[in-house]
C-alpha cells in the first residue's frame, strides 16, 4: 500500500510540474504560427472584406479581388461600357487592361475589350531610330525603299560610305543610318554581296543611350533582309500613356498577342517613369536578365520595393514576374510581408494591396469554368515562363499562374564567353558596348558585348531615419502592438512605428512553487528514513527554554498558573449532631459514612497559604 501511495504522489507532482512548465512557456510567448497559417489568415481577411460587399468596392478593388479570390466578376462587368472598356463613364487604358487580365483569368471572353485596347495605339514622338548593316568583311549593299534603290559600301572597319536617299542619313561616326521620322512607315529591303546582318537601333531623343531591337535579321550573300520601324504606344487624350501602356502590353501578351512594337517606347521612357516599376513589366515581356537585375537592385533595406510611395503595392508588382523563381531578394521580401500583416491578416486593411500581394506571391486558381480541366504545367514536367523565352511550343492544355505560359522547351542561352563578351561585376559598368543575357552570370554581374568593363563609384542606399533605428514607416497609423516615435520617414504623412517595449514579467513564484513541491515529494518518498531526524529535531526544540527557567510543575486538579485567580479561604459549615444521637444509637442505614481522617487545621492553613502564594 505504501508504494502505491508513493507512486500516486509522484504522478500528481509530475503532472503539476508539466502543467506549470507549459504555462510558463506559453507566458513567455514561445508559440508561433506557421507561414501557411498567416497566408490562410490573409485570404480569410480578404474574403471577409469582399464577399457580399462587391457593389460597394472601387473598380481597382473589384479587379484585384477577381484576380485573387474569384469574387466581384458580375460587378466588374457592370462597370464597363458594353464590356469594351472601363470605367463606364470614362474609358481608360490602364483599368481596361487590368480588367482584361482579371476576366481572362476567370475564363470570360474579352475579345471586344481587346479590340478597343488595340485601337488606342499611336506613334511616340520621343524616339529616334537607326538602321545598322554589318558584315565580317568589306561588302557592297543595295538599300531599296519607296520604289528607289541606293548603293552603299561598307569597309573593313564597318563604316558606311554615303547616305541612302532622303530617309537614311549617316550617323554615329558613319556606322549607322539615321531614319527620318517621316519614313517610319517605310519598309527597307537590304541585300549585300557578302554575308551580312541588319538590325534596328533606337534611343530617346534626349539620351545618348542606344538600345538594340529584340530582333536581328541575317542573310547570306545576295540574300535580302527587311527592316521596318515598329514604334507604338497606347495613348490617352492624344498622347502616350506610359503606365497604361505597361498594363496594356502585359494584358495583350498574356493573350498571345505580339507586343514587340510597344517595347521600344516602354524601354526608352523607363528612366523618367521609374515610379511605375517598368523593370517588372519588361522582364515579363522580354525575359532579359538585365531587367531582372535592375528590378532586384531596387529593393529597399533588403525587404521591400517603394518607387510609387506605396511599399505593399510596389512589392507585389516587383514579385509578380518572380512567381517561378526564388532569388534571395524574393525570400527576404516574403518574410517581410508575413511580418507586416495587421491583426486581421491583411496589409494595413487595404483590399487592393492585400489582393495584389496574394495574387502575385501566393496565387490560387479561381477559374469559374467547370469544364476547364487543364493540368498544372510544372507538375507535368514542363516550364512556366514568359512566352518570348519559349523555343519550343506553348502548351495551352497546361496551366501556369498569372500571365506565364507553359512551354515544352526553353530557349538555351549562350555563355558570355561564347558570345565573345566580357563579364562585369556588380561594381563595374559596361562602357561603349551593350549588355546581354548569359546563364553563367551571378547576381550583379553583366555580360558586356562590344565594349569593356570599367569600375564605377558605389551607390549608397538611402534609408529613412525611422528604418535606421529599427522602425517601420506606415501610411495608416501604427498597429496595436506598436507605438509612434518621433523618427522621420521618407514621406511626412507616414508614421514611424516601433514595437512597444513592455516590462518583462517575472515568474519566480512558479519556480518557488515547483521547489516546494519537490521538497514535499522527497518528504513523502523518504518519510520513514526522515522520521528519526524529525523527532530528534522536534525534541531539541522542546528541551530548550525561553530563557526564564523551566515552568513549575502543576498539581493535579489545578489549572495552569497563567489562568489562576487569587483564592479566598472558605469556611465550611460544620454539621452538628445532637448529643442524644450518637453513632451507636443511630440505626445503621442512617449512619453517616465513615470519613477518612481529616487533616488538622494547621495543615489546612499551610495548604491555603501555599495556594495564595501561587496565586500571587
Amino acid at each position: 500500500m505504501g508504494k502505491r501511495v508513493q507512486a500516486s504522489c509522484l504522478l500528481v507532482i509530475s503532472l503539476l510540474f508539466v502543467i506549470l512548465s507549459a504555462s510558463f512557456m506559453a507566458a513567455e510567448g514561445n508559440s508561433t504560427s506557421s507561414d501557411a497559417d498567416k497566408i490562410n489568415k490573409a485570404y480569410g481577411c480578404l474574403e471577409d472584406k469582399v464577399k457580399g460587399k462587391c457593389p460597394s468596392l472601387s473598380l481597382e478593388e473589384r479587379i484585384f479581388s477577381l484576380l485573387a479570390i474569384g469574387e466581384c466578376k458580375e460587378e466588374l462587368l457592370s462597370n464597363s461600357k458594353d464590356e469594351e472598356c472601363w470605367p463606364k463613364s470614362d474609358c481608360k487604358v490602364k483599368p481596361t487592361a487590368q480588367a482584361i487580365l482579371a476576366l481572362n483569368g476567370a475564363n470570360k471572353d474579352t475579345s471586344r475589350a481587346e479590340e478597343w485596347l488595340l485601337s488606342q495605339n499611336s506613334t511616340p514622338s520621343e524616339i529616334d531610330w537607326f538602321l545598322q548593316i554589318e558584315s565580317a568583311e568589306a561588302t557592297t549593299c543595295n538599300v531599296d525603299y519607296s520604289g528607289n534603290s541606293y548603293q552603299v559600301s561598307i569597309d573593313a572597319e564597318k563604316k558606311l560610305s554615303s547616305n541612302a536617299g532622303s530617309c537614311l542619313s549617316l550617323y554615329g561616326g558613319d556606322y549607322w543610318f539615321r531614319i527620318s521620322p517621316s519614313c517610319y512607315d517605310n519598309e527597307f529591303a537590304i541585300s549585300c554581296d557578302k554575308p551580312f546582318l541588319t538590325t534596328l537601333l533606337f534611343k530617346k531623343k534626349t539620351s545618348s543611350t542606344i538600345h538594340v531591337s529584340q530582333k536581328t535579321n541575317s542573310a547570306a550573300s545576295e540574300g535580302t533582309t527587311i527592316e521596318k520601324v515598329g514604334s507604338l504606344c497606347f495613348s490617352k487624350g492624344g498622347s502616350c500613356d506610359y503606365e497604361g501602356s505597361l498594363w496594356a502590353a502585359l494584358a495583350l501578351n498574356s493573350l498571345g498577342k505580339d507586343v514587340s512594337s510597344f517595347m521600344p517606347y516602354l524601354i526608352t521612357m523607363a528612366d523618367e517613369n521609374g515610379k511605375y516599376l517598368p523593370e517588372s513589366f519588361s522582364y515579363i515581356l522580354t525575359g532579359y536578365e538585365d531587367f531582372r537585375n535592375e528590378l532586384l537592385l531596387k529593393q529597399k533595406s533588403n525587404k521591400y520595393w517603394m518607387e510609387s510611395g506605396d511599399k505593399f503595392y510596389d512589392t507585389a508588382l516587383a514579385l509578380y514576374p518572380l512567381q517561378y523563381e526564388t532569388p534571395e531578394e524574393k525570400t527576404n521580401a516574403v518574410n517581410w510581408l508575413l511580418e507586416s500583416q495587421d491583426n486581421e491578416g491583411c496589409w494595413e486593411g487595404n483590399i487592393r494591396n492585400t489582393a495584389f500581394i496574394l495574387y502575385s506571391v501566393w496565387p490560387k486558381d479561381f477559374a469559374v469554368d467547370e469544364e476547364d480541366e487543364r493540368v498544372d504545367c510544372e507538375s507535368a514536367g514542363y516550364y512556366c515562363m514568359s512566352e518570348i523565352n519559349c523555343e519550343g511550343e506553348v502548351l495551352p492544355d497546361y496551366s501556369c499562374s498569372g500571365v506565364f505560359k507553359c512551354c515544352d522547351t526553353p530557349i538555351p542561352l549562350e555563355t558570355c564567353e561564347e558570345m565573345g563578351g566580357q563579364v562585369c561585376n556588380s561594381n563595374q559598368a559596361c562602357v561603349e558596348g551593350r549588355v546581354e543575357d548569359s546563364p553563367d552570370l551571378d547576381f550583379g554581374e553583366a555580360c558586356c558585348l562590344g565594349g569593356f568593363c570599367e569600375d564605377s563609384a558605389p551607390v549608397e542606399e538611402e534609408v529613412s531615419e525611422c528604418e535606421s533605428y529599427g522602425g517601420v514607416c506606415r501610411t495608416n497609423g501604427c498597429f496595436d502592438d506598436e507605438e509612434e516615435s518621433s523618427y522621420s520617414c521618407d514621406f511626412t504623412t507616414d508614421s514611424c512605428c516601433t514595437v512597444k517595449i513592455s516590462p518583462k514579467k517575472s515568474y519566480w513564484y512558479v519556480w518557488v512553487l515547483l521547489f516546494l513541491i519537490g521538497l514535499v515529494a522527497i518528504g513523502i518518498v523518504f518519510r520513514d528514513k526522515l522520521r528519526p531526524y524529525w523527532f530528534r529535531l522536534k525534541s531539541k526544540f522542546k528541551g530548550k527554554g525561553s530563557g526564564t527557567g523551566s515552568p513549575a510543575p502543576r498539581r493535579p486538579g489545578f489549572p495552569p498558573p497563567s489562568s489562576r485567580i487569587p483564592l479566598r479561604r472558605r469556611i465550611m459549615p460544620r454539621r452538628i449532631i445532637p448529643p442524644q444521637q450518637t453513632p451507636q444509637n443511630i440505626p445503621r442505614q442512617f449512619r453517616p459514612s465513615v470519613q477518612k481522617k481529616q487533616k488538622s487545621s494547621k495543615e489546612l492553613d499551610e495548604v491555603l497559604k501555599k495556594l495564595r502564594e501561587m496565586g500571587n
